[in-house]
């Protein structure tokens, strides 16, 4: 169709990229099969000299796309050689680690700190990279660096040809958290004074209006019984709350077990009940326990877990002030086993949890009750986790009472007894 008489491929050993196109000499002599195969082999290494041409400038063009986009990170960023070179550093690591009397502006290995530049070392001789390294300047005090450092390792290689060293500045979002905590505990301050005054005021009404009628009734030959009686008992209820409230804030206070014992859950857990019930106004109350065959010995801070349950059960007595009752069902699964632990469910016969106070109900403060600062399950979801357990409230189902759960560990019975 061109009027020729020879089409040589040129290939680079991979794919044909091209057509050689002879016309045959000028002597009209054909080409002869030998010069015919000189020819291919001269066209083949064309071929390769443009698939390098290409790869070259792809290369260059990836080169120097990621140089663009190394050089505009906001963190600083150095590629060092294994030679301890430096191939590349953006504007953020000359600005970072420069020194002010290089007149070239470009950075060099030694001018790192002798921090970082050892652990890049360690990486190039290693090929293990390091993440999170928190890197505070002696010379910049309040300077606070996240530091990565990255392998570039080959597959064929042992260690690495080069490694990546990012540098971010964390000093502004450090100051941003800190403050973020520092605002979240002014909340949580003011919260608690708010809560403090108005529970300690509950408490100090009644012990402040019997200590003004005191002297009026004492002033008499006859005291009378019924405001003897009646003082009797709002002294004892005053008393009572200020306990608890002062029990409360020493466990909430404590970052640890202050004792470690073993003993035996069935006690605890009628004591417990008999302690909620010193804070439950109605005179009735019932608790549905069945303690089991084989005792259940717990280890750790004893009052402090007595406290925990008590906490729950009050919470259960409460929701059903007129009938309270109180259901404890255990499931134990000794170490070894899987699940290993204990639970113990509480279930009161209440109208059950909202779903707002299923989920809120362990947090410091959260009450639905006009009385009380709402820090029970707070400081009994402290004790157990102390006790390296779990609070549950499972979500609430439509028609169901309320159910909170412990979850602890517990000693195999031979551990224990031995």
């Amino acid at each position: 169709m061109l009027g020729s008489q020879v089409a040589v491929p040129i290939l680079d050993r991979e794919t044909v990229i091209g057509v050689a196109i002879f016309d045959g000499r000028i002597t009209g002599e054909p080409l002869v099969n030998g010069e015919l195969e000189l020819i291919f082999h001269l066209l083949e290494q064309v071929g390769l000299a443009i698939k390098n041409i290409w790869l070259h400038d792809q290369l260059s063009a990836n080169h120097q796309m990621m140089a663009e986009i190394l050089r505009e990170l906001s963190g600083a960023c150095v590629v060092v050689s294994r030679d301890l070179a430096v191939l590349h550093a953006n504007k953020a690591a000359r600005k970072y680690f420069s020194r002010a009397e290089r007149r070239s502006g470009e950075l060099e290995f030694s001018d790192l700190p002798q921090v970082l530049s050892s652990k890049v070392y360690q990486v190039l001789r290693t090929g293990s990279g390091i993440s999170n390294l928190r890197y505070e300047p002696e010379q910049s005090p309040g300077t606070i660096y996240n530091v990565n450092i990255v392998p570039f390792q080959r597959q064929t290689a042992g260690l690495p040809a080069s490694a990546l060293l990012m540098v971010e500045d964390l000093t502004q979002s450090e100051q941003l958290r800190r403050l973020e905590v520092e605002t979240s505990n002014l909340r949580l301050v003011r919260s608690m004074a708010d809560r403090l005054t108005h529970e300690i005021g509950n408490s100090l009404v009644p012990l402040s209006v019997h200590q003004q009628m005191l002297a009026e009734k004492l002033g008499r030959k006859a005291v009378d019984p019924e405001f003897l009686k009646l003082m009797e008992r709002d002294l004892a209820d005053s008393v009572k709350r200020v306990t608890r409230f002062t029990n409360q804030m020493r466990f909430l206070a404590r970052e640890a077990q202050l004792s470690h014992e073993s003993f035996p859950l069935s006690p605890l857990i009628e004591e417990a009940y008999e302690e909620a019930r010193k804070h439950q106004p109605a005179k009735v109350g019932q608790l549905k326990y069945e303690p089991g065959s084989k005792p259940i010995i717990l280890n750790g801070d004893r009052a402090a877990l007595k406290h925990a349950l008590a906490e729950v059960m009050l919470n259960a007595l409460q929701a059903n002030p007129s009938d309270p009752k109180v259901g404890v069902h255990l499931n134990a699964q000794p170490a070894g086993t899987v699940p290993a632990g204990l639970q113990i469910e509480v279930q009161d016969n209440g109208s059950g949890f909202t779903a707002e106070a299923a989920q809120k109900a362990s947090a410091p403060f959260f009450t639905t009750r006009n009385v009380g600062l709402g820090l029970g399950l707070a400081v009994t979801r402290k004790i157990i986790e102390t006790h390296s357990g779990k609070l549950e409230i499972p979500p609430p189902k439509s028609g169901q009472h309320g159910l909170v759960r412990i979850s602890l560990p517990i000693e195999a019975p031979e551990a224990a007894n031995g």
